[in-house]
């Protein structure tokens, strides 16, 4: 889905940024959180409370659990991407 309703896009950034700032609140007491289907951005606001985290979704290690392939993405999101050209689509998400 995508979000073109701006009030709607700042009560979004509103919820994350409070949960990332409670993550970091107690972060001595949290080992490890996965957080699946966001874009790390340094320079977004939104992110200003997670500056302690560790971004693994491009390290070979964890790439089986951070990465769909393209049948996956086929497979489960089909009808939402047909929308969308791949190659572009691989390009916003760097390939």
């Amino acid at each position: 889905m995508l979000i073109d309703d701006p009030e709607r896009a700042r009560e979004n950034r509103d919820y994350l940024s409070s949960l990332y700032g409670t993550i970091k609140g107690v972060g001595g007491e949290i080992r490890f959180v996965f957080a699946a289907g966001i874009s790390m951005f340094s320079k977004v606001s939104l992110f200003l409370g997670m500056n302690n985290l560790r971004n693994t979704s491009l390290h070979s290690k964890f790439n089986s659990i951070c990465v769909f392939t393209d049948e996956e993405n086929d497979r489960t999101f089909g009808s939402e991407l047909a929308a969308f050209d791949p190659n572009e689509t691989k390009e916003w998400y760097n390939g």
